[in-house]
């Protein structure tokens, strides 16, 4: 099953992460403090849907998907993006751009020509949305044929998992490199390497 290899392997990386990046020492400058806040966010979310999945609660492990795209996106925003007003607002409870303004500045800021991110929106973002809002793509998998039951297909909690995985590491690329601990990014970068060359 897709799905179980995906698991574990997911917990294998959080487990890698959090030994790599226990107890580094980050800036402590206020945007800086704002964007770990969120990183650090996204990690618990990456170790709840596999905790989640681990008890086949497989609607919330899908719902929390977007939570953890959130938290990555907004840490991006504020470490690279936000102006002094926006940080502000954010302090208040209000983010002034959508999902889609914010993933647009993040790339335009850090130079991300192959737009990663705004492909990765296009794909997943209605279904995660579905997932979340309890639409019909979540209610659609509590039937089987007689029951009420989860019917998720092992294919897309597969996909899930990945998916998972790759925000997580981009999440706790961003640590890294705030730490400005030379050795220990080359560590990550080869753990990002291995982690990207299963996926050719």
């Amino acid at each position: 099953m897709k799905a179980a290899r995906e698991h574990s392997e997911l917990v294998s990386l959080i487990h890698w992460i959090d030994e790599t990046a226990s107890g580094i020492e980050l800036p402590g400058d206020e945007r800086s403090m704002l964007a770990v806040g969120c990183f650090d966010v996204a990690l618990e979310h990456q170790a709840a849907i596999a905790l989640l999945h681990s008890n086949e609660l497989y609607g919330s492990a899908l719902v929390l998907l977007r939570s953890e795209t959130e938290a990555l996106v907004r840490g991006l925003w504020l470490l690279h993006c936000a102006t002094g007003a926006d940080i502000e607002r954010f302090h208040r409870g209000t983010v002034n751009q959508t999902f889609a303004e914010l993933v647009k500045a993040v790339e335009a800021k850090i130079g991300d020509d192959l737009g990663v991110l705004s492909r990765f929106k296009q794909r997943a973002w209605n279904a995660m949305n579905g997932f979340t809002h309890t639409g019909f793509v979540q209610v659609a998998r509590r039937h089987r044929p007689g029951l009420v039951q989860e019917n998720y297909e092992d294919i897309e909690l597969a996909q899930a998992l990945d998916a998972a995985g790759v925000i997580g590491m981009v999440a706790a690329g961003q640590l890294i490199a705030m730490s400005s601990q030379p050795d220990l990014l080359r560590k990550f970068v080869e753990r990002l390497n291995s982690f990207g060359a299963k996926r050719q």
